[in-house]
């Protein structure tokens, strides 16, 4: 679902400032993302950043890799969190930055939080919270409030290559406060039968819960609350007429996200459960941490390349 949300988010907050595709960018404004140009870290950071569009394959800023981390965001000092308008491409001086401005994320409320703002249309703006390192199997695990207090908003925590299409999420929908989804995806496939929902749980919209994704080469496990209530193995995503195993192996971005889905197409808006309830609101999507224990421990010689 996060196609959606990238897509609107640009549209509402971009400026043009030249072309790419079929056309470069200047050496001004040398980094493509999705048809426009920039040079600041919306555009040239490497979960952005489109190489082969951009004014030269050198322009897009490299992929710093995982390395095990904790990000506290219930305390403010530290380099857990950044605005993306103050990064300057080291992960070091933030762990997780906003993906796209103007921004509605903040450290508010000892916690990270991620708020759906309605706009004049009458539809929501939200936001995505994007991790700097790139992680190719491993464990993410972090302990969220959803935001989805009506119908219409989406929640979500998704470790996700863009530019493959290769996706494991969790993602919470405003139609259920009891469970949340998990879901996989393998080079844009998006085939959402595959879905499978967790145990019951306390209303998720007013508690935290710990939501952990474990990838590994040979297998995904979803858990709550350290209850495993599913597991993909690699060995069963076999397709003989492809000759591939469509299980997600790219290297990809951990974030967090909330738009509005009750905007969207038909099929999205009756997943998400309709048009959002505007007097429900606030909608703050609310993170207390994130873990992430690299299963590569950062050694960059055993990281495939894929793109």
């Amino acid at each position: 679902m996060k196609l959606e949300l990238v897509s609107l988010l640009l549209t509402s907050s971009l400026v043009l400032a030249g072309k790419c595709g079929t056309q470069t960018c200047s050496k001004d404004t040398p980094c493509c993302v999705k048809g426009y140009c920039n040079n600041n870290a919306m555009y040239c950071a490497p979960f952005s950043c489109e190489a082969e569009n951009s004014f030269g394959p050198k322009n897009c800023w490299n992929t710093p890799h995982c390395i095990d981390s904790v990000a506290d965001f219930t305390k403010p000092a530290g380099p857990h969190f950044a605005q993306i308008a103050s990064y300057q491409g080291d992960p070091q001086t933030a762990f997780y930055v906003s993906q796209y401005e103007p921004s509605n994320a903040k450290l508010a409320n000892e916690q990270l939080e991620l708020s759906l703002v309605k706009q004049p249309d009458g539809k929501g703006f939200g936001a995505v919270v994007i991790g700097t390192r790139a992680i190719q199997y491993g464990t993410v695990t972090a302990v969220i409030k959803s935001g989805c207090k009506s119908g219409g908003v989406v929640s979500s925590m998704i470790i996700r290559n863009d530019k493959i299409g290769d996706e494991i999420d969790f993602e919470f929908v405003g139609a259920d406060k009891s469970t949340v989804q998990s879901n996989y995806y393998w080079h844009n496939e998006l085939d959402y039968t595959k879905m499978v929902k967790s145990q019951s749980l306390p209303d998720t919209t007013a508690n935290y819960h710990t939501y952990q994704i474990v990838w590994s080469p040979d297998s995904i496990e979803w858990r709550v609350n350290d209850h495993l209530f599913r597991t993909v193995r690699r060995a069963d995503t076999w397709d003989a007429a492809k000759g591939v195993f469509k299980y997600p192996e790219a290297e990809a971005f951990v974030s967090f996200s909330i738009w509005d889905g009750g905007s969207g197409a038909k099929g999205t808006s009756d997943w998400a459960g309709g048009p959002v309830n505007w007097m429900a609101g606030p909608f703050n999507l609310g993170v207390k941490s994130i873990a992430v224990n690299c299963y590569f421990k950062g050694n960059e010689t055993t990281y495939k390349k894929y793109n």
